[in-house]
């Protein structure tokens, strides 16, 4: 167990400032929250909240000031700080393809529990977030609220002693929102810290001991919800209109009688202006003075002030779902878009190596094949990556051997039938086209927020990638066992034996490996499923047509055989198909090696070079 010193709060914030670009999120924020209490950091999109909260929940490093969760450095000691975190972000990031049951199982693995107290846990919260009946359903068949639920259930594997609760109840119905509140009510009475951003007025009202208003990365106020209240003074004398065209002569009216500036609003017909002094009497005289100017009125009345007039007074514009009266969306998209990329970054902290311990590796493996476990139960139950990893390169098989087997047989080697030429060429083909589906599926994490959980929780940095490549590397030997039985259903065998058969698979499937680090590159520099997935295809494509996949290098074009040549593509296919057809070590293997080795020395630092950067 973590032990941190006595007299530290739970967290403490001390001129934190983050730039993306030449966009100031946090412009020195200074904030502390008291252990076992729920402070509520309010404000519209775009004020800096999520972040905060994401410095703190160590996704992001300040570029100034100093952050402690616990009295721990969030980013000198980040790996201690995640131990004692849970977050639940602006979106549940739950995985969609799993059931609930499969989501708490796989996270309480990856938070370090064992498996009976992950399974454990996992009915203890099914049946605490009213999920057991719905517990063997795939996470896309939930509603909002059931996700929220499952996300923050997700969050509760190992009771974390401080929570971050990112937006919980945006896009929720009434009902919903109301579940999550008393969750969080719980939370506290069992002695859980919260942190918690929201754009409702209402529900840091409801919820929180402490409120910070933060706008344009600064926060303005802080203090309970009275003190707030407080700051605004006196009542709230509320004016309605009868006529909007009256509103200047109305205002002038009640200035005389002592009323403050109103308020900014979208109603012309209303006005709403601090009361200062005596409400009744106030409002005797309003009244008496809008009669005597013959200014019709259709209601007015007193109120207490509420955490509305606050931020209207502090900020002169109400918090709101599309983020108005904070950043423009100019600045709102340099913050999104820098996120994903490293200008305006400080440069990373040199990297000091060290041989991991023995548990630190046994931990590292078993996150490894957790989420290659996770990502080949992907594979198995999305329809259209098991179609487009199985019937297209069928397709191919029978329209090469069958449409244009005939033209090509009489450029190839004496002896050698298209079809034995033609299924190594296959295996190389199959696992370039599946590589693409690295970078998608990585990339699809990353937009959907269950990379940024993965990098909160105490699991192996390295996990994320290796899982994925992993997983791939897996795929891709069932898709050649595949293609090796459709191949023999048209004629194709192995003529050098089993081993020679093993070693062309095992060519092919590193190839593939090294592949799918290319792709993982991709999914972390572009933004976005769709950007990677055209890249994929832009590099693929031509990679592969322009090969011995399908035909002899020599029926090329002379300009074109050159570049065939050398390709690491044409390599592998060549080496697979020499083991394929004769006994012996190919003549193209070193070359083969020497392309599979650089491009994993290449690629797999920039891979995790390039997913620290994120930090």
């Amino acid at each position: 167990m973590v032990v941190s010193p006595v007299s530290a709060p739970a967290v403490r914030v001390e001129g934190v400032v983050k730039r993306f670009g030449s966009t100031t999120a946090l412009a020195g924020v200074d904030l502390e929250v008291a252990e076992g209490t729920v402070f509520a950091l309010l404000g519209p999109n775009g004020a800096g909240k999520t972040t905060l909260v994401r410095v703190l929940a160590t996704l992001l490093e300040p570029d100034a000031g100093r952050a402690e969760v616990f009295g721990r450095d969030v980013v000198r000691e980040a790996v201690v700080v995640r131990e004692m975190l849970g977050l639940t972000g602006q979106f549940a990031a739950v995985d969609e393809i799993l059931s609930g049951r499969e989501n708490l199982l796989m996270f309480g693995r990856l938070f370090g529990l064992s498996k009976a107290e992950t399974r454990r846990r996992a009915e203890e919260l099914l049946a605490q977030f009213e999920l057991a009946d719905a517990a063997d359903r795939p996470a896309r068949t939930y509603s909002g609220g059931m996700r929220r639920r499952l996300d923050l259930a997700s969050s509760l594997l190992t009771r974390p002693r401080i929570l971050f609760l990112d937006e919980p109840t945006t896009g929720l119905d009434p009902r919903s929102r109301n579940e999550i509140w008393t969750t969080v009510r719980e939370l506290v009475r069992e002695g859980t810290t919260l942190l918690l951003t929201t754009q409702y007025l209402e529900e840091a009202d409801e919820l929180a001991d402490r409120i910070a208003v933060i706008d344009h990365g600064r926060v303005i106020a802080q203090g309970t919800g009275n003190e707030l209240k407080d700051q605004v003074g006196g009542q709230i004398l509320e004016v309605q209109l009868a006529s909007a065209a009256e509103r200047d002569r109305a205002r002038a009216v009640l200035a005389a009688v002592g009323c403050g500036e109103p308020e900014p609003s979208e109603r012309p017909d209303r006005l709403t202006l601090p009361a200062p002094r005596d409400g009744l009497e106030l409002i005797e005289e309003a009244a008496a003075e809008l009669r005597r100017a013959r200014i019709e009125v259709s209601d007015l009345g007193l109120r207490r002030p509420t955490l509305d007039d606050v931020f209207l007074q502090l900020t002169g514009s109400p918090p709101s779902e599309d983020g108005a009266g904070s950043r423009s969306a100019a600045d709102e998209a340099a913050i999104d878009h820098v996120e994903h990329s490293t200008v305006g970054r400080r440069s990373a902290p040199i990297v000091r190596l060290r041989p991991p311990s023995r548990r630190e590796l046994r931990s590292a493996v078993t996150d490894a094949g957790v989420v290659t476990a996770r990502n080949l139960r992907h594979f198995i139950r999305q329809p259209q990556l098991l179609i487009f990893s199985t019937i297209q390169p069928i397709m191919f098989v029978l329209l090469f051997v069958y449409v244009f087997g005939g033209a090509v047989k009489g450029s190839l080697p004496k002896g050698v039938t298209y079809v034995d030429f033609l299924l190594p060429g296959i295996f190389v083909q199959s696992v370039a086209f599946r590589a693409t589906q690295t970078a998608i599926g990585l990339a699809e994490d990353l937009e959907r927020g269950v990379v940024d959980r993965f990098r909160s929780m105490p699991m192996a940095r390295s996990a994320v990638l290796l899982g994925r490549t992993l997983a791939d590397l897996v795929r891709n030997v069932l898709i050649i066992g595949l293609m090796i039985g459709v191949g023999y259903a048209v004629g194709f065998s192995f003529h050098a034996g089993v081993l020679q058969a093993l070693a062309a698979v095992a060519v092919v499937a590193a190839f593939g490996f090294a592949l799918s680090w290319i792709f993982a590159f991709v999914a972390l520099t572009v933004r976005g499923a769709e950007a990677a997935q055209a890249a994929g295809f832009v590099v693929i494509f031509p990679l592969v047509f322009a090969s011995s996949v399908f035909v002899p290098v020599a029926t090329m074009p002379g300009w074109l055989q050159s570049f065939s040549r050398v390709s690491p593509v044409t390599l592998t296919a060549d080496a697979a198909r020499s083991y394929s057809l004769t006994p012996g070590i190919p003549s193209s293997l070193g070359e083969t090696a020497a392309w599979v080795g650089g491009l994993l020395a290449v690629f797999i630092p920039l891979c995790v070079w390039r997913y620290r950067r994120m930090s």
